[in-house]
């Protein structure tokens, strides 16, 4: 074959008659001759050629553009333009940016629909592409805050190497400072970010807010150096704010006079205004000044509380006893009928350290037919702050069976209350592992000074170890954190002291004389000990436990029985009802006489009559399960408790519900009860709700760690005729959801295993065995 190529710069065809040439694009001509040897001539206008094709390719070009273009512009929030998206290969970061706002404003959508996963997601998206976008920075730190606080204050503090002039941001990253009460951290970054070129409007942000961090730590010799560097902005209300730190650094340093003359240049009509002028006289010790400055208050927000409130403490700083005492009686006179003003007014009282106001709150309170609920939580965390764990045991058993009533968004500070007070009692140890797991399931509601509160209590009750596991925590959640970071060495320091004390005690042979004096003979030890409960001392009945096992008298083997039983009677008043009903349940695995059986009976006799029907009912259903004798059964069956679970046979979603409500509370085995009672009732509606029951059994099994009888529970979900196996599935999905995957993995398996050809049991097992993603 001959093959013959021929250029041609002409931009006209040419065609000769009879032309029979074969053209491609209209610029290559091929002909083709047969002969002795197969010819082909190709002639090529190669003009015609690169024009054409050059033509071609913009049009595609173009089409790609707008065919892409459109297809973006179909989210919402979309900010990449026509012209962005065809100058995308010369201009690759700007697109990129906009294409994080573009998702960063799609997600804001998501968020104000209340769909917060799509928008968390779409949130990390658009910060991958957009770092510079602040809102979007600080959304998703405000969304982190609830589950991982240090993780938001890492976002925003690496925002400011994109916006460190962003006034947003700035706002949101020192507020979250002030929350976890880092001053330190927040003096040094507002040093670094001024030392840097920041924007006038953000050097007078960061120098007022650098001010009132050096005010805060008392330190005149700063504050005096501070005074110097104040700006004087232009704006009245910074202007304002500035004249009032001013005057409150000069009061600070004795300097009265100039505070003064400074407040003289404020307006003085705001509150702000008031309570700089109010400070100046505290510091002053004026008290004519104080009431004066406190009368135009109250004027100026008449029928508020917040005034009287502030009034009250003012008057307690600056030590005015009787002043502050009438002061209380005007707040009460006025305010006495609302229900969230006494609630300012007590939680102002329990910052002051003022029990006896707190106990004034509570009876106006009940005269008024108000909740007394929040006032007894506050005098039982003033209890725990003075030490006074009998006083705070005797609190909590006042409102403890009312924290079911709660909202749960309203619960999680009594609880912790609770488990902080069943910690600190003697022999509390076993609680403080309950008290730091509470802790962490509240990620970041739990604040430092909740943090803070723990440590202390443990610390004083001599649990060091758990008071070094709590602070341990809290460092994980605010690793910035001034108070927690002074704790924890203190903390370290003690608990290896301790250890090392418990295990030299251990070595030797001689155990050191008990603290507490040990009764001479058992009669009496039993006397003291039924006293102390009946007193309900239970720290002293604790000491004295541990006292007579570390002595070990002569009498003890023959009250060991006796002993052991005002054991379990502690454990019964004292701890939770999960440690409680293990503790029982470890007495009564071995054989008892009757008669200290019917002693427990008598307890829960006992207990039932101060309405205190739970406890009641735990020794009841623990004596009847270890098989007692006759006259122990009927016994217990003449106890006449109250049916507290007739409510729940009424529908399917009430029981479900308490279900769900116990194991979210880490109350399996009263999970347990409810569906044992539901089953026992077999109300009408059981057999349809049989699936979701089956599956709340999966759920409590797991939490009991009895992991055959939850496989049975869900062989019986899964082939079971009749039974739909999307229950087995979304149980298993749930428990992924809920951060469960060693429980999801397990259940995944037995259905594969139970359903070796289904094809959704498979792509169940491989979504089971997933990683979980980093930062879920």
């Amino acid at each position: 074959m001959k093959l013959a190529v021929k250029l041609n710069s002409a931009w006209r065809r040419e065609l000769p008659p009879g032309d029979r040439r074969i053209w491609l694009l209209r610029a290559i001509a091929l002909r083709l001759e047969r002969g002795a040897k197969l010819s082909c001539t190709c002639e090529i206008l190669w003009k015609r050629l690169l024009a054409g094709g050059a033509a071609v390719l913009i049009l595609v070009y173009v089409l790609g553009v707008t065919a892409l273009f459109f297809w973006w512009d179909r989210a919402p929030g979309n900010q990449v333009t026509w012209l962005d998206v065809a100058t995308a290969p010369v201009r690759q970061e700007h697109v990129r940016q906009k294409r994080g706002d573009s998702a960063i404003a799609a997600a804001l959508v998501r968020l104000r629909e209340k769909d917060a996963v799509e928008a968390y997601y779409g949130l990390r998206s658009g910060l991958a592409r957009s770092p510079a976008n602040a809102t979007g920075r600080v959304v998703l730190a405000r969304l982190l805050l609830g589950s991982d606080p240090a993780a938001a204050l890492t976002l925003l503090e690496d925002g400011l190497k994109h916006s460190p002039n962003d006034l947003e941001l700035l706002r949101t990253l020192f507020g979250v400072y002030a929350a976890q009460r880092a001053r330190t951290r927040s003096l040094a970054t507002a040093d670094r970010l001024l030392a840097g070129t920041p924007t006038p409007a953000a050097r007078d942000w960061l120098a007022d807010t650098r001010a009132s961090l050096v005010l805060a730590t008392r330190d005149n010799a700063a504050i005096a150096a501070l005074l110097p560097t104040l700006p004087s902005p232009a704006a009245p209300a910074e202007r304002n704010r500035m004249l009032r730190l001013r005057a409150s650094a000069l009061a600070q340093l004795g300097r009265f006079d100039e505070a003064r003359q400074t407040l003289a240049a404020l307006p003085g009509a705001s509150l702000d205004d008031y309570r700089a002028e109010a400070e100046l006289a505290i510091a002053a010790g004026d008290a004519g000044a104080l009431e004066s400055v406190l009368k135009r208050m109250k004027a100026a927000s008449p029928g508020q509380p917040a005034a009287s409130v502030f009034a009250f403490a003012a008057w307690h700083r600056m030590k005015r006893l009787s002043l502050r005492d009438l002061e209380e009686a005007e707040f009460f006179q006025f305010f006495g009928q609302s229900d969230a003003a006494l609630q300012v007014f007590a939680a102002s009282a329990v910052n002051l350290d003022l029990p006896d106001a707190v106990r004034r709150t509570e009876q106006i309170a009940l005269a008024s037919r108000l909740s007394p609920f929040a006032f007894r939580v506050h005098l039982t965390e003033l209890a725990l702050r003075h030490g006074d764990v009998d006083e705070a045991f005797r609190r909590l058993r006042e409102w403890e069976p009312t924290i079911e009533t709660l909202a749960p968004p309203q619960r999680f500070y009594p609880e912790f209350i609770n488990r902080l007070t069943r910690a600190s009692v003697a022999g509390g140890e076993q609680q403080s592992g309950s008290l730091v797991n509470m802790l962490g399931d509240l990620r970041g509601r739990a604040s430092v000074a909740m943090f803070e509160l723990a440590a202390k209590v443990l610390a004083r009750a001599g649990n060091f170890s758990g008071a070094r596991d709590v602070v341990t925590l809290g460092r994980r959640r605010f690793p910035h954190s001034d108070p927690l970071a002074q704790l924890e060495p203190e903390l370290t320091a003690a608990a290896q002291k301790q250890a090392v004390a418990q295990s030299s005690a251990t070595a030797v042979a001689n155990v050191a004389p008990p603290t507490v004096a040990v009764p001479p003979s058992a009669a009496r030890a039993l006397e003291e000990l039924d006293a102390a409960l009946a007193a309900e001392a239970f720290g002293t009945v604790g000491d004295l436990l541990r006292a007579i096992r570390a002595a070990r008298p002569a009498w003890l083997d023959k009250a060991v029985s006796d002993l052991a039983r005002r054991d379990a009677e502690l454990a019964v008043l004292s701890q939770e009802p999960a440690a409680a009903r293990t503790l029982l349940r470890g007495y009564l695995e071995y054989p008892r006489p009757e008669g200290d059986l019917l002693a427990l009976v008598q307890l829960a006799d006992r207990l039932r009559q101060r309405g205190r029907a739970a406890e009641a009912r735990l020794v009841r259903d623990e004596l009847a399960a270890a098989h007692p004798p006759t006259a122990v059964s009927a016994a217990l069956v003449s106890l006449e408790l109250p049916d507290d679970l007739a409510a729940l046979a009424s529908s399917p979603t009430v029981a479900l519900v308490e279900i769900d409500r116990a194991l979210r509370q880490n109350r399996a085995d009263d999970a347990l009860r409810v569906l044992d009672y539901v089953r026992q009732k077999a109300p009408p509606w059981l057999a349809d709700a049989r699936a979701e029951l089956g599956a709340s059994e999966v759920r409590v099994r797991l939490a009991l760690d009895q992991r055959p009888r939850a496989l049975v529970a869900l062989k019986e979900i899964v082939i079971r005729a009749g039974a739909s196996r999307s229950t087995a599935f979304k149980l298993v999905r749930q428990l992924l959801a809920d951060g469960q995957p060693e429980a999801a993995l397990l259940l995944a398996r037995e259905i594969a295993r139970l359903l070796p050809d289904d094809k959704a049991a498979a792509t169940l097992l491989r979504e089971a065995e997933a990683p979980t993603p980093a930062g879920n």
